[in-house]
């Protein structure tokens, strides 16, 4: 039985439909993909003259990811219930809400239904503490989103727009950002690239040397990325048929994706960039270098405090765990819609909350 709301009633309206807002279009059962084969090889990135200057996706131990970018509904749960402890000048930040999620007043949010099943885009710092949420088992207290993956006391920026954040999750986390190697191997490493038992890579995340056709679902395109967008921004999991070698969805369109790799910089060796993997739907590939973001050596990078799409890394759950990352109903064609519901609205459920002395 959740508690009645008290203090804090007026911050938020009323929740309406939280069974319809927990859909997904994939079942939780089939929403992880486990990869394996730890410890294999990377993949040599050869540069302009031919020589490698880089390697990429060995990674040294299992783990789960996502099938799919965080949802505008997943997102939303996140937006309720750090409401109350967000900083003042971040209430009404795309950083915090996504370009999702709708602004109804002072710490108050409406997520549109046709957002629900949409990927976000948030800032790098709030990724974060989402992944903080998730480690502290989504618990509504201030410290639940302040640690446990990632330190935010750390988040900060030095004069030259450098950062101070902790750079990589903390060895016990439970859910994290995913770095460039693990992002790289589930989508591009294949254990029977060529043939049984005869690992390799693929260029592109469909398991193919060639990217993925660009077109609507309804035409029968693979991606969202490469063309002249004239349609709604694509579900996610609507390109079933696009799939990486574990079952990776999205790589290619949707939106551009953060990791936790950083950047740095060769005047001052400190981090001012965070790494940034695969396509976005806004990428056109009549130009070479959105075309090249698709591909398993594309590289880009951007300031945390810029808006990218977020896929969830996590541990592989231990025997006897349950591994329960959000309500599974059913899959794409059969899954609950919420087409007449014009607005999923937003409340937290709970006592005794008080905000964060500014």
């Amino acid at each position: 039985m959740m508690p009645r709301p008290t203090s804090l009633a007026w911050m938020f309206v009323a929740l309406s439909a939280p069974a319809c807002l927990a859909a997904h279009p994939i079942p939780e059962a089939e929403r992880w993909a486990t990869i394996t084969h730890a410890g294999n090889a990377p993949h040599i990135v050869l540069g302009p003259t031919g020589l490698p200057y880089n390697q990429v996706g060995a990674v040294d131990h299992e783990y789960q990811i996502s099938r799919t970018e965080v949802t505008g509904a997943e997102w939303f749960e996140f937006v309720q219930a750090y409401a109350p402890y967000v900083q003042e000048d971040a209430v009404n930040a795309f950083a915090f809400t996504s370009t999702s999620i709708t602004i109804a007043g002072y710490r108050q949010y409406l997520l549109p239904a046709a957002n629900a099943d949409r990927p976000v885009e948030i800032g790098w710092h709030f990724a974060a503490r989402y992944m903080n949420w998730l480690h502290n088992g989504k618990a509504l207290t201030p410290a639940a989103f302040e640690s446990g993956a990632y330190d935010t006391s750390t988040f900060g920026f030095n004069a030259d727009n450098s950062f101070t954040d902790q750079v990589s999750h903390s060895p016990d986390a439970r859910y994290w950002i995913p770095s460039v190697d693990e992002w790289i191997k589930a989508a591009h490493f294949d254990p029977d690239r060529y043939g049984d038992g005869v690992p390799g890579y693929w260029q592109y995340s469909n398991a193919s040397d060639s990217p993925p056709a660009f077109g609507s679902p309804a035409s029968g395109g693979g991606t969202s990325t490469g063309g002249r967008f004239n349609f709604p921004l694509p579900d996610v999991a609507a390109y079933p048929g696009t799939q990486s070698p574990w079952g990776l969805l999205d790589c290619s369109g949707g939106f551009s994706e953060w990791t936790e790799d950083a950047f740095y910089s060769e005047e001052t060796g400190r981090p001012f960039a965070r790494s940034i993997q695969g396509s976005s739907w806004r990428d056109r590939y009549s130009d070479s270098i959105m075309l090249h973001w698709d591909r398993i050596d594309g590289e880009q990078h951007a300031s945390p405090v810029f808006l990218f799409g977020l896929r969830v890394a996590r541990a592989v759950p231990g025997p006897g765990g349950v591994g329960v990352f959000f309500c599974a109903l059913s899959f794409v064609m059969k899954r609950r819609r919420c087409s007449d519901e014009p607005l999923f609205s937003c409340r937290n459920l709970f006592d005794d909350v008080r905000l964060p002395r500014q």
